[in-house]
């Protein structure tokens, strides 16, 4: 299907179709066929993920089309681990970590310009380990210091991997604070201290604030040093050993050569 309104159509008709399968199977329609229709449904989300990779391969700069197909190799994941005596928590969690996979894959594509990956990948892998664990810790307290300290580790990585990313270190820190103060008891005697965590938002504008007057100056400068500077036009006749040029309303004498199209003739001397 070369048209692209026909791969449109095709891939509307295969989503459509396998939401109308899902929907079957959710409502117990197709319980009695369970083991069956759900690997043929894994099969089927195989082959399509399969496609996309294809489709990647061939044209690279879609680099969008590996977020579907590992999405779509979670959910043939799922479908599988359906069948097996697997907790429901770690079902979700799953999906999740298709989607974490599909975004670090955007990122190792191209580190430089796709470091933005790092931060919905890591969130959706936190979220996946949070929602799978909490199948073996029930504290809620515990499960949001996975979270918000998860959280915060993403930032501080990104800043790791690409120190021109440093304002990752300030959602990171509160992030990080956060998760201090949930995870601290009431009454110890580090929760008084806890609660001047706002004052590392100070000191982080203060360090923004000079961070950026030091660069304004040494910036404009060096903008100022990659222009070019203007070079003076030569004038016409001033130049050195340039014959110069007649003016329009030169003086009698100046012309030194004939006229355009003028032919001299050499009269005899009448003596000879």
């Amino acid at each position: 299907m070369s048209d692209p309104r026909l791969r449109s159509v095709g891939w509307g008709v295969l989503l459509m179709g396998s939401g109308v399968l899902l929907l079957l199977f959710e409502f117990g329609l197709l319980a009695p066929y369970s083991p069956l229709v759900q690997y043929i449904l894994a099969g089927a989300f195989v082959l399509a993920a399969i496609i996309f990779f294809g489709t990647f391969a061939r044209t690279p700069a879609d680099w969008w089309r590996v977020i579907p197909g590992w999405t779509l190799l979670g959910l043939a994941a799922v479908l599988v681990m359906s069948t097996l005596a697997v907790d429901q928590r770690w079902l979700g969690a799953t999906v999740f970590f298709g989607l974490a996979l599909a975004f670090t894959h955007v990122y190792l594509l191209d580190r430089g310009s796709r470091w933005w990956a790092l931060i919905p990948g890591g969130f959706l892998l936190v979220l996946g380990l949070v929602i799978g664990v909490s199948a073996w810790i029930p504290s809620i307290n515990m499960l949001a210091l996975l979270l918000f300290g998860g959280l915060g580790a993403v930032f501080f990585l990104l800043f790791l991997l690409h120190r021109r990313q440093w304002w990752a270190v300030i959602p990171g820190g509160v992030l990080i604070v956060f998760a201090a103060l949930i995870a601290a008891p009431e009454g110890s005697e580090t929760s008084p201290l806890l609660r001047w965590w706002p004052l590392l938002l100070v000191l982080a504008g203060i360090v923004v604030a000079i961070r950026g007057g030091r660069r304004t100056r040494p910036e404009r400068m060096e903008v100022n040093a990659a222009r070019p500077a203007k070079r003076a036009q030569p004038q016409p006749g001033k130049a050195s050993g340039a014959a110069p040029l007649p003016s329009a309303r030169g003086a009698l004498g100046e012309y030194t050569q004939p006229a355009p199209g003028a032919t001299i003739e050499v009269l005899p001397d009448p003596d000879d």
